[in-house]
């Protein structure tokens, strides 16, 4: 079965065609309108007819966008909306920019005012209470500056001194780790050898003994630390000798 062809004319726009038929209508009029051996009355009934025989011809031959005219959307309210929204834009566009360059110069005048009365109420204004000139007190200026001269020494010493502390404490470390050493074996075989059975180290010390022979020991150390740190002149030296010797 062979499907129908359809012959109407494909368009898409409906306001275009709207368009051609105003046109179309107008050059009906006219040509009507020339006719001078027709009535007037009979005139505008043969106007009324073909114009709505000549739309519902065009109407029912042509295809917007693939509808029917009654189907297809009246796209010229649309675009008279949009007119309309243009035009309104341009309006407040063009208002817009008219008050940017009028209104500065209008505000002006009222913006100098409030500056001038503004300037006018801070001389209104009186200091109740005068301002006082702060002198400095000369004695606590000079302590200030001597402290701030001696704080580097002091910060120096104070170093210094946290050196030889820990230097001193290190050495006394020492002290007490040799202090608190025993005798091995073999140390002592080694010491009864050379010095023989009557020495006091022939035995291994008790640990009570060495508790309680621990501070005269320590006290030996620090004698013969100091005796060693501060040494005599030679000439004392040598006088002590000659002295010894004559006795």
């Amino acid at each position: 079965m062979e499907t129908e062809v359809d012959y109407r004319v494909k368009l898409k726009s409906k306001k275009l065609v709207v368009d051609q038929l105003q046109k179309y209508r107008a050059l009906i009029k006219k040509l009507l309108n020339e006719q001078a051996t027709i009535n007037e009355e009979v005139k505008q009934q043969m106007l009324q007819e073909l114009l709505r025989d000549f739309d519902k011809g065009v109407q029912e031959n042509i295809l917007i966008n693939g509808e029917s005219w009654e189907d297809a959307p009246n796209d010229t309210v649309d675009e008279e909306n949009c007119k309309t929204l243009d035009d309104l834009l341009d309006e407040n566009i063009l208002e817009t920019s008219l008050k940017r360059s009028s209104y500065p110069k209008k505000i002006l005048p009222y913006v100098v005012r409030s500056l001038k009365a503004e300037r006018a109420l801070m001389g209104l204004y009186k200091q109740t209470v005068k301002p006082q000139q702060m002198t400095k007190d000369p004695v606590q200026e000079t302590i200030m500056n001597n402290l701030s001269e001696a704080a580097p020494r002091i910060i120096k010493q104070a170093s210094e001194v946290i050196k030889s502390l820990q230097a001193l404490q290190q050495r006394a470390a020492g002290v007490c780790q040799v202090l608190g050493m025993q005798p091995t074996p073999e140390s002592m075989e080694v010491h009864r050898e050379v010095f023989g059975m009557s020495d006091i180290y022939e035995m291994p010390p008790i640990l009570g003994d060495v508790a309680r022979s621990s501070q005269p020991l320590k006290k030996a150390v620090m004698e013969m630390e100091l005796s060693s740190a501060y040494a005599l002149p030679i000439k004392r030296l040598l006088t002590a000798s000659k002295r010894e010797e004559s006795e």
